[in-house]
């Protein structure tokens, strides 16, 4: 397939809709205005403003509609298609629409907090597993019931150093040489 993936940043000028399709499955929509600045005469200037229709489907569709409003500048990697019509009065009108693959914060704007939810289908079939509110935020966390191994915590070994490696320098001990 020859299809034009973009990658775009700009800023979310609309609510975010979503309506659920045939199939059961949710597509969010929004339109995001992305401004090319020029640098003329030592001072920077606004040039031209592209909208481009934004769609998520799926889980994105349900993140974006949780995470994004009006205002908020954004990234948006997908791929591109214009849509393309003539109305009654023989005017051509073109719609930049981009099927999102990924959205997120644009952070040279602004901070973020990433909050990453329970999936429902991992929580059913683990009944025994923490319920989410109890569920660290970090995807790296132990939880208390699991000890770290000795390796893993910082702590001294029991190991033999290997043969032929050098002895680690003592805290202090400068070298000679």
């Amino acid at each position: 397939m020859n299809d034009t993936y973009i990658t775009l940043t700009g800023w979310v000028g609309t609510d975010v809709s979503v309506h659920d399709v045939a199939g059961g499955q949710q597509v969010a929509n929004f339109r995001v205005a992305s401004t090319t600045r020029r640098l003329r005469n030592n001072e920077w200037v606004d040039v031209n403003t592209t909208w481009y229709q934004i769609k998520a489907w799926r889980r994105l569709a349900e993140h974006v509609a949780a995470s994004i409003r009006r205002g908020d500048p954004v990234v948006v990697h997908g791929r591109l298609e214009a849509n393309v019509w003539t109305t009654e009065d023989g005017k051509t009108n073109t719609q930049l629409v981009v099927t999102a693959t990924s959205v997120g914060h644009d952070l040279s704007q602004g901070t973020a907090a990433f909050t990453k939810p329970a999936r429902a289908d991992a929580l059913a079939s683990n009944p025994t597993a923490p319920s989410p509110a109890v569920q660290s935020a970090d995807p790296w966390s132990v939880p208390v019931a699991e000890p770290l191994p000795a390796s893993a915590a910082g702590e001294p070994t029991s190991q033999a150093p290997t043969p032929g490696a050098a002895a680690p320098a003592s805290v202090g001990e400068v070298d000679a040489a």
